[in-house]
């Protein structure tokens, strides 16, 4: 295969893969090194989509976070990990997380788990769990 063949093939499985639903610049790499693209073909086509607005980490991790805090269904430290997982910039997700730590977030969905899923646990039981999720005492 020569390299505008790969360039196509590339370009067509980023587009598809992202299509389905927003995704990072690190997922995407991922996908294209799995379907053996070699790494300036990857390179080539993750710059160009950049450049189309298709990969966008700074807004992959505001939607995140806003979604999360729509949801109230994790602590800021599982959305960081979660968004680590996803390849992204520390500096990035803390920017970001910044905004919901200087609020009653936490403390939102620590009610919200409290009186749903928690709610017939002991005390000890809910305190384990919350520790285990992230939530600081």
């Amino acid at each position: 295969m020569n390299n505008s063949e790969m360039n196509i093939l590339a370009r067509d499985k980023a587009i598809k893969y992202i299509g389905i639903s927003k995704k990072t610049e690190y997922e995407v790499r991922q996908k294209l090194k799995r379907l053996e693209i070699t790494s300036s073909v990857i390179d080539e086509e993750i710059e160009y989509l950049k450049e189309l607005g298709f990969i966008d980490d700074k807004d992959y991790v505001k939607c995140f976070v806003r979604q999360c805090a729509k949801l109230k269904q994790y602590s800021i430290y599982e959305i960081y990990n979660k968004l680590l997982q996803k390849g992204l910039q520390t500096s990035i997700i803390e920017e970001e997380l910044e905004l919901i730590k200087n609020s009653d977030y936490e403390e939102q969905v620590k009610e919200k788990l409290m009186n749903g899923k928690l709610k017939s646990y002991d005390d000890e039981k809910k305190k384990a769990y919350l520790y285990r999720r992230g939530f600081k005492f």
